[in-house]
């Protein structure tokens, strides 16, 4: 009982002088107010945290519901609509890292440039190893002529990537091209030309490679059971996980990862 309960009781037993007080004879609307205080602090008011736990779970669901509805709209040309499910996803889960990029790809392609930056910068704040988010920066500062951002963000994504991801290779050459601008070397016009024109080709394939994530994905988790027959179980983790970013939703990857965990932890 709490000091608040026992010095109602003692107020009700020696105030106002009234020396034989019982409680028999304590007014009704005194009881109410006891009974009360009592039962704020009794477990049926606790809350009930499976519960709480099931309504984040099914949050996340919806969240990703909403990105492949998103990423449908996106990929029909119908960039509202998709920005609409975007923002939506991250309302029911501000950690889901690939809708910051999703939308952020959205802002880019109708010239908002500042919104696309600032949710590229969320995604990768939420999931610093997020890759997709370093090339999207890289991409856009190079659009802006920014070849300082640009390469730190090439960096970013060749240091993090796997050896064998073609973005991780894309990454090394345009560190490698931006540095024959910035290098203090005379360039003919025609080489700077040419870098430019990669700008615009490697913005295309990004294009081309976001509307194939499954396909990608798939890729990649094919990879990752290659490492798990080798009892490679790192790079089958570090696989998967890419597999997973680029299709948050199959359920395949998710067990697949899951079994390795399991697997790994058992050695």
């Amino acid at each position: 009982m709490s000091k608040w309960h026992f010095s109602t009781i003692t107020y009700l037993y020696n105030n106002k002088k009234m020396d034989h007080l019982s409680f028999q004879v304590i007014p009704k609307n005194l009881w109410v107010i006891f009974l009360c205080a009592c039962l704020c602090h009794s477990p049926l008011f606790a809350k009930d945290t499976s519960t709480a736990k099931e309504d984040s779970l099914g949050k996340q669901n919806q969240a990703r519901i909403y990105r492949e509805e998103g990423l449908e709209q996106q990929n029909l040309g119908n960039l509202d609509a998709a920005m609409s499910l975007y923002q939506k996803a991250i309302e029911l889960d501000p950690t889901f890292a690939v809708a910051y990029n999703d939308l952020g790809i959205v802002y880019e392609a109708k010239g908002s440039v500042r919104q696309a930056e600032e949710s590229y910068l969320k995604a990768i704040k939420i999931d610093s190893n997020y890759l997709s988010a370093y090339s999207n920066l890289a991409l856009l500062y190079e659009n802006q002529r920014n070849l300082e951002k640009a390469s730190f963000y090439w960096a970013k994504r060749a240091e993090l990537g796997s050896p064998d991801d073609p973005w991780t290779l894309k990454a090394k050459q345009r560190l490698e091209d931006i540095s024959l601008i910035t290098g203090g070397r005379a360039i003919e016009s025609s080489r700077e030309q040419e870098v430019i024109g990669l700008i615009k080709d490697v913005t295309e394939e990004k294009s081309i490679l976001r509307q194939d994530n499954k396909a990608l994905a798939k890729k990649y988790l094919e990879e990752a059971k290659q490492s798990y027959d080798k009892e490679d179980y790192a790079t089958a983790i570090k696989k998967a996980a890419s597999a997973q970013q680029l299709d948050p939703t199959n359920r395949e990857i998710e067990e697949f990862i899951e079994k390795v965990q399991i697997r790994a932890l058992s050695r």
